[in-house]
């Protein structure tokens, strides 16, 4: 293992060898759907002890290597890995840069820390907030709210198309509209099923702020 730990504050474009103590807050595919959902690569979004957030990657050639380790709330070392610019859209953190496993990445689950890392991390933005990242695809941020109205066409038939609308109001007491379609329409939809008593209450993350018809 390198023998400097930094901090993702700390990390420049190029490569690094020292090593950084993070925690996997989640990790998801992405797949190519103009090639059968032909799978690219393994995104991953970390933590570090400054509750500073940073996008990763591995690609799907690496893949095999590491998948066996990962698992949502982990804590690892990660070393010997490649600093680039994110792209500009969809970004999940507010720092500029990412980071991508190549040949020579040292990824290995850690039980004691340096120093306690955060259990979550979130980029609650409010109704003002929402409204001027709206249209724009740069970030992803995340709400915390109570649903207090439902709308949802899911249903047991195959072939139909599903549809969740959850209204939340946020701390300041303004609404917003939460939009599902599909597999995640299903999911949601069973997930307030489970949910017993009123208020709900809902952390959402990664939306991608619309606005839609008149202001």
């Amino acid at each position: 293992m390198a023998n400097t730990r930094v901090f993702f504050s700390d990390l420049k474009s190029g490569r690094c060898s020292s090593f950084v103590e993070a925690r996997l807050l989640r990790f998801w595919e992405a797949r190519n759907i103009k090639r059968g959902g032909e799978l690219m690569w393994v995104n991953m979004l970390f933590v570090d002890v400054n509750s500073t957030m940073m996008q990763a990657s591995i690609s799907a050639s690496r893949l095999s290597r590491f998948q066996s380790k990962l698992a949502a709330g982990k804590m690892f070392s990660v070393s010997g890995f490649d600093v680039s610019r994110c792209a500009m859209n969809f970004r999940l953190s507010d720092s500029p840069l990412m980071f991508r496993f190549n040949d020579t990445t040292k990824f290995e689950e850690l039980i004691e820390p340096v120093s306690p890392l955060p259990l979550e991390c979130f980029r609650f933005r409010n109704q003002t907030e929402l409204v001027g990242l709206a249209n724009t695809n740069t970030q992803l941020p995340d709400i915390i709210g109570e649903i207090t109205l439902v709308k949802s066409t899911v249903c047991d038939t195959p072939g139909e198309k599903n549809h969740v609308m959850a209204t939340i109001r946020l701390d300041s007491d303004t609404t917003v509209t939460l939009s599902f379609f599909d597999a995640q329409a299903v999911a949601f939809h069973r997930k307030l099923e489970d949910m017993n008593g009123d208020p709900r209450v809902i952390v959402a993350t990664s939306v991608n702020p619309k606005m839609v018809g008149a202001s």
